[in-house]
């Protein structure tokens, strides 16, 4: 007689697989934040900042202080870049810190739910 499978043991088994899945997104986006973090993509370089501050309203400014509105832009964008990544690397390390309670809690129960079918189909 072959072993009955109970409706609760394939939801279990369903939840540690998402539970898998949560932990392997969780693991892309802490590589992603991570490598993000430590060389942040910025689409902005001194040279498109600095034509920017050639327009007519900005012809007081001398060469100087344009390329330190230049500078400072870019390390702004930088560190925007750098908040961003580190949010996401939080993000991840969530989920990864959610998935692993989450699928060792119901991979206990059922295997406890294997080992209950076993030993009623042994019994019968």
């Amino acid at each position: 007689m072959a072993r009955r499978i109970y409706f609760r043991e394939i939801y279990l088994y369903i939840v540690c697989i998402i539970a898998i899945i949560i932990f392997i997104v969780g693991l892309v986006i802490v590589y992603n934040g991570a490598i993000n973090y430590v060389k942040p993509t910025t689409y902005m370089t001194k040279s498109s900042i600095v034509t920017m501050y050639s327009a007519e309203q900005y012809q007081n400014l001398s060469e100087e202080e344009i390329n330190r509105l230049a500078e400072e832009e870019l390390d702004a964008s930088i560190q925007s870049g750098k908040d961003i990544a580190f949010k996401d690397l939080l993000r991840g390390v969530l989920l990864v810190v959610i998935a692993i309670p989450l699928f060792a809690f119901h991979w206990k129960k059922a295997q406890a739910m294997w080992r209950i079918s076993l030993e009623t189909k042994n019994t019968d």
